[in-house]
């Protein structure tokens, strides 16, 4: 059976191998590739349904003989704000590259004008992906349990990294998006409400009023997009934002891991925090705390990034033994046998459990590097002789610009691990940021050294170094020696980059293109990597393609490299020159 394109066509489904509907005479063949096999939605929905979505063969000539079975969504109307909602699915669904994520080309978003030419539809035809989505599964299965809650909430953050390094944010995060596949491994689909962000967005954003402890008011128009019980209050004002996507993440696992409905669960009259922990008794504490933290009712008490989320999840599984043995009747019989057989046992077991609280305590406040430098300070007092809270110490000192503080942590560290490859990478770090490029170097020789030429973070920085000094044969062979010893697709990218930036420095034009194609190609979110291709293929000639790689470039928002910046500028001062 075939399927008529036509949203107001008065009997949309026709025998199989018709060539045009029986109803309205418009040809079943759309784009001269496409056949609508079956709705994936009624066509009978609520018509405030603003796409039909059909499950369709792809004759797409580019794959021979062979067709491929995938989603096609179709715009009802020609509405601009809904156009443009499609076509920036489109060039999302391009730029994503991750297995979590449906794919898309630059050939799959096109227009259909129907046979009376009246209505001219917009269509994107995309990967489909198999399986059931999340909602449907807990109708099967019921709420699931801590060990599946962790590696989904994994899962989901890496998805989520991908999306906002790539500019964007999904802002319609619900269980009905998530797709569960035969292989146990997720996706998450149905982008037509995401959001680039740009500094333009986030202005309309702040002249509306978004502050971390405040209420909105009235301000710029921008898009609602807004499902009840998942949307923060932020969202449901017009006004998302990146960490937007957290909470209705966060709200996403109360409904897994209770299997109740968020209208059902009460809300905390003072807090205004979702009352939901008891009702789900298989959740330690240590998990729970992360939901609660993601769904905080201002965007500025939530985790400020996904690599926030990723840190406290890879800290999950020691603080959820931890937790276990703390409140276990076994704990509690050896405190109290600890207690009477010695005073000085006992009094280091306090000592060392304050001091991992404390510890514990800087990690929930990674995104406020002041908090969490006086929790490390705390930490230490109960235990003196931890190199790693010295070195954590030494990078919320880093951040929050007391460079005296980071030098004297970090030299606390060495006394007590002198040998620390990472000590060395993060020293070297240190000095990077602050432009002292020979310091810098010279930790990052020593990190390699005592990492057995293992640390690829400090051969690509080193190795960027060298450009930047315009050592460009030293950076060439850095990186070419880095790629000898790592198969990590993320640090074959930076590799890569170094070494075209390198060749195209030596004027080696055509080997600077092959090197900085790779680094794209392994790694799409590398902002350097697209400014310097676009460079490259301007000295090439190749203009049109270096439009293509400078508009990334310009719109990409996720890097502080200097060098990034500068390159920026000099396109702006081109493209808007001052004088």
């Amino acid at each position: 059976m075939s399927y008529c394109i036509n949203p107001l066509c008065s009997r949309r489904h026709n025998p199989e191998y018709t060539e045009n509907c029986l109803a309205c005479g418009n040809p079943l063949l759309i784009d001269g590739r496409i056949r609508l096999l079956r709705p994936l939605r009624s066509l009978d929905e609520d018509p405030s349904t603003y796409t039909d979505v059909f499950e369709v063969e792809d004759v797409e000539p580019s794959w021979g003989t062979k067709s491929r079975i995938r989603v096609m969504k179709v715009l009802r109307w020609s509405d601009p704000k809904l156009v443009r909602l499609v076509q920036r699915e489109s060039l999302i669904l391009q730029t994503l590259y991750h297995p979590g994520v449906p794919k898309c080309g630059v050939d799959d978003y096109f227009t259909f004008k129907l046979k009376d030419g009246r209505l001219v539809l917009h269509c994107l035809v995309m990967e489909k992906v198999e399986g059931e989505n999340l909602q449907q599964w807990l109708k099967s299965y019921g709420m699931i349990p801590q060990k599946v809650a962790l590696d989904w909430l994994a899962q989901l953050v890496d998805i989520l990294e991908s999306v906002h390094r790539s500019g964007f944010f999904h802002r319609d995060i619900k269980p009905e998006n998530i797709i569960y596949q035969p292989d146990g491994q997720l996706a998450l689909v149905d982008f037509g409400a995401s959001r680039q962000i740009t500094t333009t967005y986030l202005a309309k954003v702040g002249a509306s009023g978004v502050n971390k402890r405040t209420r909105f008011s009235s301000g710029y128009e921008v898009t609602v997009v807004r499902t009840i019980r998942f949307s923060p209050l932020e969202q449901l004002n017009g006004q998302a934002l990146p960490q937007s996507d957290f909470y209705a993440l966060g709200r996403t696992f109360v409904n897994l891991l209770t299997g109740i409905s968020l209208l059902e669960l009460p809300i905390d009259q003072n807090t205004g925090r979702l009352i939901w922990r008891d009702k789900a008794p298989q959740i330690d504490k240590p998990l729970a705390d992360l939901l609660d933290d993601m769904m905080a009712p201002f965007p500025g008490q939530r985790p400020q990034t996904t690599q926030v989320i990723l840190e406290r999840l890879q800290r999950l599984p020691f603080k959820l033994k931890l937790n276990r043995f703390l409140v276990s009747n076994i704990f509690k019989c050896f405190l109290a046998g600890s207690l009477i057989a010695t005073i000085n046992a006992s009094y280091k077991q306090i000592n060392f459990a304050l001091s991992a609280y404390y510890f514990n305590q800087a990690g929930h406040y990674m995104n406020e590097p002041k908090i969490a430098k006086k929790y490390y300070e705390l930490a230490l007092i109960y235990n003196p002789k931890d190199d790693e809270i010295y070195n954590n110490l030494a990078v919320a000192c880093q951040v929050t610009q007391d460079l005296n503080c980071a030098i004297e942590n970090y030299q606390k560290a060495f006394k007590l691990k002198p040998n620390a490859w990472e000590l060395h990478y993060n020293l070297g770090n240190f000095y990077d940021e602050q432009g002292q490029y020979d310091q810098a170097e010279q930790q990052y020789k020593l990190s390699i050294k005592y990492g057995k030429n293992q640390p690829m973070n400090a051969v690509n920085n080193l190795s960027r170094l060298k450009n930047i000094q315009e050592k460009y044969s030293e950076a060439a062979q850095l990186a070419l020696e880095g790629l000898k010893g790592t198969s990590d697709p993320v640090w074959q990218a930076a590799l890569y980059k170094n070494l075209g930036w390198a060749r195209f420095k030596q004027q080696r034009y055509a080997e600077a293109k092959d090197y900085l194609q790779k680094s794209v190609k392994l790694d799409s979110r590398r902002v350097d990597a697209h400014c310097l291709l676009a460079k490259t293929q301007e000295a090439l000639g190749e203009l049109d393609n270096a439009r293509t790689h400078w508009e990334v470039c310009l719109i990409s928002n996720n890097s502080g490299l200097p060098e990034i910046s500068e390159w920026k500028q000099q396109i702006l001062q081109r493209i808007f020159p001052t004088n």
